[in-house]
């Protein structure tokens, strides 16, 4: 049985895990997953270094089928500042996504959230967040509704 959509809104703050980098919450009648990934300024000893990277995934709802279905955007900005100029780029992304990613940088000085350090190291891997979304919607009754070919 599909849980109510008023019902599976008002139960999306038990999917908040203060461990985990990402947080859920009520948009209208969608369900939003935000991850701020990485949010940094490198100070290198001849280059100034900025790097914005964010995720969402929204998940709207057909109440009278009981499906949902969702969309991931990807975000990401960046700026270098050195001896030879400014650079400055930004991308974006809407659709359906799995992705994986690593990076790590050694030396200068990097500012985040989390303070200062020499080593700028961060994670993404887009099944982190959709798998206690997609098993809260299934153990709530909601399935993910298929698309044209499926």
């Amino acid at each position: 049985m599909t849980t109510p959509l008023a019902e599976l809104l008002a139960q999306v703050p038990t999917l908040n895990d203060p461990a985990q980098p990402f947080v859920f919450e009520v948009k209208g009648n969608s369900l939003v997953g935000k991850w701020d990934i990485v949010r940094a300024k490198s100070l290198y000893p001849k280059e100034f270094k900025t790097i914005d990277k964010k995720y969402s995934i929204t998940v709207d709802f057909d109440e009278k089928k009981g499906t949902y279905k969702y969309k991931d955007r990807e975000k990401s900005s960046g700026m270098t500042v050195n001896g030879g100029g400014v650079s400055f780029g930004t991308s974006g992304f809407s659709g359906k996504t799995s992705k994986k990613e690593f990076s790590f940088e050694l030396g200068g000085i990097n500012k985040t959230d989390e303070g200062i350090s020499p080593v700028l190291a961060w994670s993404f891997d887009t099944s982190r967040i959709k798998t206690p979304l997609f098993a809260f919607l299934e153990k709530n009754g909601w399935t993910h509704k298929k698309g044209l070919f499926g």
